[in-house]
């Protein structure tokens, strides 16, 4: 772990995220386990150096500082560290995680200029962040990369590679953690994915008439699926939305609704219904638009989701999915 002693706060906080980790099977070195009274603490600071370890650089505005300036343990760290980032400019041995640096974008040591980080700023996404990097340093992907399909145009005729290119299951998948989606849920047999590798799921949608779906748990990755109703106005039931009944094979859910659908490898999605309604195209098209939120760590906790309209200032923008 490479920090600043900014304070007693700060320092406890590295803390416990090391312990943390070497919990979750990470061997982790921290210079107030691996350095007693008398110690060479010069000689600790050189593994930033050994390309057999990896470093955690916990990035606040002094840890930035003095790294700039060279100052303190910080700086003979970054010293260390630029000559093996410079020296092998595609390595991933540094993994910035950003905290008590409140600047947006926050402040890098110079060193770190263009690399990945990871945000600890804030509370409520903090889980999330804790799994992306225990992912990545047990290298296990969040978001997998799909498989190779076919090519599509090999072997058709013209009008038989514009019906694969027009039924391509990708026109039907938002691979993303988040996301605003509409759906024409009359198409592809109402199947309609989020996510990626197994934080991935399934939603099989259907029309039940007078402005309501219905939403089916048969998907193969689906283990359960439950529904909230009025859920804007009872907010405060999704800090744990494992609560409400997953006993039926099927809900049904309108706007202003949330379908919580629970995936067989233990992650949880929430799914506010923002609108449902039919329109006139070259048929009646059934159209459903939602907004959804994977909780990455597993957890059923949705206490920070960002309904409609409501958005917090200064969370990520919604990136909305084509249909």
């Amino acid at each position: 772990m490479s920090y600043s002693h900014d304070d007693d706060e700060h320092q406890d906080w590295v803390l416990q995220l090391s312990s943390r980790l070497r919990g979750n099977g990470v061997d982790v070195c921290l210079d107030r386990w691996d350095v007693t009274l008398g110690g060479n603490l010069a000689h600790y600071m050189e593994r930033a150096a050994d390309d057999t370890y990896r470093v955690i650089a916990v990035v606040s505005e002094t840890y930035s500082s003095k790294c700039n300036d060279r100052s303190g343990g910080a700086g003979v760290e970054a010293q260390m560290l630029s000559a093996r980032l410079y020296g092998e400019l595609d390595s991933d041995a540094v993994i910035p995680i950003v905290r008590n640096n409140p600047k947006n974008p926050p402040e890098l040591p110079a060193f770190l200029s263009g690399r990945l980080w990871l945000d600890f700023r804030d509370a409520t996404t903090q889980e999330a962040a804790y799994e992306r990097l225990l992912r990545d340093i047990h290298g296990v992907a969040v978001d997998a990369a799909p498989p190779i399909g076919p090519n599509p145009l090999e072997g058709r005729t013209d009008i038989e590679a514009t019906l694969a290119i027009r039924n391509s299951p990708g026109r039907w998948h938002s691979p993303a953690f988040r996301g605003d989606v509409e759906f024409v849920y009359s198409q592809n047999s109402g199947h309609y994915k989020i996510g990626s590798g197994t934080s991935e799921f399934t939603l099989n949608v259907g029309e039940r008439g007078m402005g309501t779906v219905y939403v089916l748990r048969d998907p193969a990755d689906i283990a359960n699926v439950a529904v909230i109703n009025r859920v804007q106005q009872r907010a405060d039931l999704l800090t744990d939305v494992s609560q409400f009944d997953t006993s039926s094979r099927i809900v049904d859910a309108r706007a202003g609704d949330a379908v919580v659908p629970h995936n067989r490898n233990g992650f949880w999605a929430l799914v506010y219904i923002v609108k449902v309604y039919v329109r006139q195209a070259l048929n009646r098209e059934l159209v459903i638009e939602f907004r959804y939120v994977i909780q990455p760590n597993r957890t059923p906790d949705f206490s920070g989701f960002a309904f409609p309209g409501m958005d917090a200032e200064g969370t990520d923008n919604v990136e909305k999915a084509g249909r």
